[in-house]
């Protein structure tokens, strides 16, 4: 049995360890002053980096990508440098001595940069409109010259001159605003240390509302127009702070906290220090609102301001205490504020999450074998994460989690850490060792899988409860975690804690008589997955007598399987009732789905007419897609056209109308495009749902939406949805058209189609993509690339398997030929 298990399928065989650099010195501070120029798409200035040396030294080497350098200066005179394109190797006039400070001034200009500072619109060569930041993870080099690694904090002043029209924010607070030279000239700073690639600002016509959370400015930011939907974005953001405050015991660490949403942002938010930029398309109107909501990009986001700004990962392997702490505080904010089954519907939707991942891969949480850091940025990190530190929370307790997160944030103030300092400040205030959790779950892959059974013996009134570990050879063959389960009977309710430590374990358990239902895991407290090895009576019994949602709906699940009309007569009538929780009543709808028949499709259109919940309603509209009927198809096409419909549900209409080869789907579809809504969400599914039918008035469609004069969303979707199409000539220029954007997005859409046509004509595109400035383009394109190439092996294994029993065949036809001749000269 093997204790270390490092996974399956992540790490490339060109894959080396990535080891953080260590420069021979502390960055105590960065000064810069630069023009943001909307016109050219250009930034041009000077950046001042202060050192100290921590040993003697003779050069210093900065990351700057593809700048014009114009002049290098130590201590105010002009310096000796190099420059290759990445790197500035800054020459001293004299060594410096240990513990010294030396001033590098670099004068620079930036035109169109790949990446760091993004120009909106992205395609556009004319002016922008607005220009922001994203340096996560090493993209500030591409703008600012700096040490651009995690591992090293400094203090910020920057100053940003532009148009007098235009609205600037920036890290900490606004020390000066005044005009020079036709510009006006915004200079913030932020006395705190904080890593390089949190070093941010926004430039635009913006709207402002601003409010106070004691001494701490609040600013909410949006493209002009959107003022009206500032509140239902941000409204619970003093709460989120307090809340935050009084979880960790450590106080907001900034004197302010901006907001600032930007079109076609290159990601959902990022969590600069004091200022957090996020999409635009988490700003949403009071139809958009019956579904969806922003709070959990805003306290993710939020929560970053103590896990990751606070306090940094000291390089990468270990992003996960930035990561997962995020997540697992977006979860707990939930819980605060809509209570505890949305709390617990989120873990078992962040387990989905990366179950899903774990299909294509496993590594550990901690690992330094990846090529690019944004590899590491996935579920793996964020809602696995996030479960281990929920599973750590249970097994200590709450107050004392409180506690150590406390110790572990004041500990390392301002200051970079690793999962090592994590696990002492827990073994500090827990008083036990604790590494078993941090061996099992953090530095090795996989995860436990339960498979659950039981038998009652009437005779000893024993339920004999049977534990066995099933997990696959990634994961580690035995796992040690705590299982809590609570027998129902007539008139008790027994809870008891067993420790899983076994491959297989048995435990008797006395009870006053044969439990109603077996709760196994009640609050889901404790990371696996589960699989609940009974029968249909005992699946019923606990969807009807547990009061508790994780139980219920893994018991759904399973009776899923069992696909029976007996069970789908059962969960119907849990369908309809509208007290029960949305996400049960959603779970109950993709059973019935999966279970189909007569019984399962009347239940889904019967309720459809009586439920109003949006997030039922979808995900009732999705499971109808596994019904291929006319009646179903006008059912759905009536859901696309209703304006009076949410958003969401009309779109996930336009996917099951494309899913069950509707007759009229093309037509539905196509006027679908002219549909309004949040995000273009509507007409984004409807190219999506064209693409599906494959046919070649569709794909006249969806090649319209290729145009830049689209919005992104909408070239993104068309771009994707050509991957369902048959690959020709023309399809492959059309997505070589799109490779050669500047936005990520669009080019990992032509990824995701490449990957849908698993056609070996893409390679070529894929091949160029995996160079891709994006390391999460590049990395999406290997992956498509060696599915593609798996997908041509089966094909040949199917081929030559083929021929064997065609041979086979023919030799048997021989036999027999040769048979019936010996037959009838006998």
């Amino acid at each position: 049995m093997s204790w270390i298990k490092q996974g399956r399928d992540f790490a490339f065989p060109d894959y080396k360890p990535q080891w953080p650099p260590e420069p021979s010195f502390e960055l105590e501070k960065v000064i810069a002053d630069v023009e943001v120029d909307l016109k050219t798409r250009s930034i041009r200035g000077s950046a001042v980096n202060v050192f100290k040396a921590l040993t003697e030294m003779d050069e210093i080497s900065l990351h700057a990508v593809d700048m014009n350098i114009k002049c290098v200066k130590v201590n105010g005179s002009e310096a000796e440098y190099s420059y290759d394109g990445k790197e500035l190797k800054v020459f001293m006039p004299h060594k410096v001595g240990r513990g010294d400070s030396v001033e590098v001034s670099v004068t620079y200009e930036a035109i169109h940069p790949l990446a760091g500072v993004w120009f909106v619109p992205t395609d556009g060569y004319g002016a922008a409109r607005f220009a922001y930041t994203q340096g996560q993870p090493e993209d500030t080099r591409y703008w600012l010259p700096t040490y651009d690694y995690p591992n090293r904090k400094t203090r910020v002043k920057l100053t940003i001159r532009t148009d007098k029209e235009l609205f600037v924010a920036s890290n900490g607070v606004l020390v000066e605003k005044r005009e020079d030279d036709g510009k006006v000239v915004w200079t913030f700073e932020l006395d705190s240390r904080i890593p390089t690639y949190l070093i941010a600002f926004v430039v635009g016509d913006f709207s402002v509302k601003e409010e106070r959370y004691g001494e701490v400015l609040l600013q909410y930011i949006v493209p002009k127009g959107r003022e009206a939907d500032i509140d239902r974005s941000f409204s619970k953001t003093k709460e989120m702070v307090a809340f935050f405050e009084e979880f960790t015991g450590v106080k907001y660490p900034y004197p302010k906290y901006a907001q600032a949403c930007v079109d076609e942002f290159v990601a959902g938010g990022m969590e600069n220090a004091s200022i957090t930029i996020l999409t635009s398309m988490t700003l949403h109107d009071e139809k958009a609102h019956m579904d969806f909501r922003s709070e959990p990009l805003v306290s993710h986001e939020l929560a970053h301001q103590w896990f990751g700004d606070y306090v940094t990962c000291r390089d990468w392997a270990h992003l996960w205490l930035n990561e997962s702490f995020a997540t697992l505080m977006e979860a707990l904010w939930r819980r605060h504020e809509l209570g505890e089954n949305e709390f617990v519907y989120d873990l078992i939707s962040m387990l989905d999450s990366y179950v899903s991942e774990y299909g294509r891969y496993s590594r550990p949480i901690v690992t330094r074998v990846y090529k690019y850091p944004d590899e590491v940025f996935d579920a793996h990190n964020y809602p696995k994460g996030a479960l281990i530190l929920w599973t750590l929370l249970n097994i200590v307790g709450e107050d004392v989690f409180r506690r150590a997160v406390k110790k572990y944030l004041e500990r390392r103030k301002e200051d970079n850490a690793d999962t090592d300092d994590l696990r002492k400040a827990f073994e500090e205030e827990h008083g036990q060792p604790l590494e078993w959790v941090f061996e099992q779950y953090v530095f090795n892959s996989g995860h436990p899988v339960l498979r659950v059974n039981y038998k009652w013996d009437s005779k000893e009134s024993v339920l004999e409860l049977k534990v066995t570990q099933t997990q696959e050879k990634d994961s580690l063959e035995e796992y040690k975690l705590p299982l809590e389960v609570v027998f129902l009977g007539e008139n008790y309710e027994e809870k008891r804690l067993f420790w899983i430590e076994e491959r297989s374990s048995t435990f008797p358990v006395k009870l006053p008589s044969k439990p109603r239902a077996v709760c196994v895991d009640p609050d889901f407290k404790a990371f696996k997955v589960l699989n609940m090895d009974v029968g249909v009576d005992e699946l019923l019994g606990v969807i009807k007598h547990c009061g508790k949602l994780y139980p219920r709906i893994m018991a759904v699940r399973e009776l899923a399987k069992k696909g029976t009309p007996r069970v789908a007569e059962e969960l119907k009538k849990y369908l309809f009732r509208e007290e029960e929780f949305w996400g049960f009543r959603s779970e109950v709808a993709r059973a019935l789905g999966s279970i189909g028949g007569e019984r399962s499709l009347n239940a889904l259109l019967d309720t459809l007419n009586k439920v109003r919940h949006p997030k039922v309603r979808r995900a009732i509209v999705r499971a109808l897609s596994n019904f291929i009927e006319e009646r179903v198809g006008e059912v759905l096409a009536e859901i696309l056209r209703d304006a009076e419909e949410s958003y969401y549900v009309r779109a996930e209409a336009a996917l099951s109308l494309a899913k069950i080869r509707y007759a009229r789907a093309f037509e539905c579809l196509e006027e679908a495009l002219s549909y309004p809504s949040h995000n273009d969400v509507i007409a984004a599914s409807a190219l999506e749902g064209l693409g599906m039918l494959g046919t070649d008035e569709a794909f006249n469609v969806v090649k319209k939406f290729l145009s830049k004069d689209k919005s992104l969303i909408l070239r993104v979707a068309a771009t994707a949805a050509l991957g369902y199409f048959k690959v020709s000539r023309e399809i492959i220029d059309l997505l070589e058209e799109q490779s050669r954007s500047r936005h990520p997005r669009l080019r990992g859409a032509v990824v995701k189609a490449a990957s849908l046509s698993l056609s070996p004509r893409m390679l070529p595109l894929l091949e160029k993509l995996q160079r891709d400035v994006s390391g999460r383009v590049a990395r999406m394109a290997r992956e498509a690339a060696e599915k593609i190439k798996k997908h041509m092996e089966r094909g040949e294994e199917y081929r030559k398997l083929r021929e064997e029993l065609d041979k086979l065949r023919e030799e048997e036809r021989r036999l027999s030929e040769r048979v019936e001749r010996l037959e009838r000269r006998g």
